[in-house]
């Protein structure tokens, strides 16, 4: 295999690699790991390909795997929940190739900010998302954390609210505690200096202080204050935009967690120091007072005796998009179009012993496809016994019964062909495993899979014959 994977293009590994993990999820649930950690040892991006190992490999690692393994799959897998079923098992090594995943969940970039800190502030799989997320969450200890990553440019108000949540429920021990933080250790591979932040360093020269109080009082101000907010809010208001712009600009802004005093809002108002448009989008907040409102709406204060206007209706709560529960349970079809195979036993036998089968008619109109392999089993003129070992090449089959939607079909489609087909394959591998298989022989079942033109039990056969030193297989299929 690693002779064959010598001059490949990164699409045609990711294609070896789909070849192996689909012939994995075929294995004897227990030989997965085996023939994966043999796999491994020659790629060591056996599991990154664009998307996740089907489910019964994965499910195969996290059980039954070792932590190199498991560590392979943790620094490419995609999905949420296998990188949380990964952090769970609080391996040291995993948990380093969690850190250094770029397609990591946010859920799993909590737990792993929360065990260690220090360490997730240098994993290379950084997202700014997640990092905001986490310093605006409220969580204190989770803020704790990500406060200690100095990665990443922020708004002035982002870190400025982590403080102010830390200082909220730790005091002044708790801030003075992560301000003494060292900062000089950096990632040489990270992507983004870890420059200190403005407000980091305003608060650590607060904290130094004999009475630090009043000095954070005025450090956190400057950053969420009314001052800071209307400062952002001239800053929105440019003349060279049009007026749709400037009013999602200010929107923009009004979603940053700034302190507003009503009173010094109605002021500037009063004073013309607030931008017309900056008025209208404060006077629609739902917590504008309606006495403000007024001074908002018409640059006055409101007049006695007139009612006050009622408060802005609250705008309804985000509702998180859920997707539908799939409910999947493909519809019975009559049987297909045999096509070359004909309409009888012997012809499909015959067609079988003296033609490759393609995956579908678009190459070659007149060969036969794996459509008239499923049509001919389910027609019931062969069974999935006698059709899986004429099926050439070898590498067609294991493929296509053994990515997600062939094992899928086991438990959704039992009637069909490729349901059969699917059992049959797995039969034959685990007849050829059934004494155990040496990592050798995984090697080179490996290497020869994508390319050998032969049936399936005669690469089995040729396998075993070229390391007759491995444990003897039954049914023949040993030289």
């Amino acid at each position: 295999m690693a002779g064959a994977a010598d001059g490949l293009s990164q699409s045609e590994r990711m294609t070896v690699r789909f070849h192996l993990t689909c012939l994995a999820t075929l294995l004897p649930y227990h030989q997965r790991p085996a023939a994966l950690e043999a796999w491994l040892g020659i790629d060591p991006a056996l599991f990154h390909m664009g998307f996740d190992p089907p489910t019964p490999v994965t499910e195969a690692i996290l059980r039954l795997g070792g932590a190199r393994l498991q560590a392979a799959l943790a620094g490419a897998v995609r999905s949420g929940d296998t990188q949380q079923a990964l952090c769970t098992l609080d391996i040291p090594a995993v948990d380093a190739a969690l850190r250094d995943n770029h397609q990591l969940d946010y859920g799993t970039t909590r737990l792993l900010r929360l065990r260690d800190p220090a360490a997730t502030a240098l994993g290379r799989g950084y997202h700014p998302g997640h990092h905001q997320r986490a310093l605006l969450s409220g969580d204190p200890d989770l803020v704790a954390a990500a406060l200690v990553d100095r990665r990443g440019e922020h708004r002035p108000t982002t870190r400025a609210t982590a403080w102010a949540t830390v200082r909220a429920h730790g005091g002044t021990a708790r801030l003075r505690e992560l301000a003494a933080a060292p900062t000089g250790h950096v990632d040489p591979n990270a992507a983004d200096p870890t420059d200190a932040d403005p407000t980091d360093a305003d608060i650590a020269q607060a904290c130094a202080e004999a009475d630090p109080e009043p000095f954070l009082d005025t450090a956190l101000e400057r950053r969420l204050g009314t001052g800071a907010l209307l400062r952002a809010l001239r800053a929105a208001h440019r003349g060279d935009r049009a007026p749709r712009v400037v009013h999602r600009a200010m929107e923009r802004v009004l979603r940053e967690p700034y302190r507003i005093d009503w009173a010094l809002i109605a002021a500037a108002r009063l004073g013309s120091r607030l931008p017309r448009t900056a008025a209208e989008v404060l006077a629609g907040r739902p917590d504008c007072p309606p006495e403000v409102a007024v001074v908002l709406r018409t640059g006055q204060p409101a007049r006695p005796g007139r009612p006050l206007p009622p408060p802005a209706p609250e705008p309804e709560a985000p509702k998180r998009y859920q997707p539908p529960r799939s409910t999947w349970l493909p519809e019975w079809k009559p049987p297909g179009d045999t096509g070359p195979l004909g309409a009888s036993a012997d012809s499909a036998r015959h067609a079988l012993r003296t033609m490759a089968v393609a995956f579908d008619a678009r190459r070659d109109p007149d060969a036969a496809t794996l459509d008239h392999l499923g049509a001919v089993i389910e027609r019931g003129q062969l069974s999935a016994f006698e059709v899986a070992p004429l099926v050439r090449p070898a590498a067609l089959l294991t493929s296509w019964v053994g990515q997600g939607s062939g094992w899928g079909s086991v438990s959704h489609a039992a009637w069909s062909g490729r349901a059969a087909l699917h059992v049959e394959t797995s039969a034959l591998l685990a007849r050829w495993t059934g004494g155990g298989v040496s990592a050798e022989r995984w090697v080179a079942l490996g290497s020869r899979l994508r390319r050998y033109p032969g049936s399936l039990p005669e690469l089995l056969a040729e396998v075993a014959a070229a390391h007759p030193e491995a444990p003897a297989c039954p049914d023949g299929l040993t030289a």
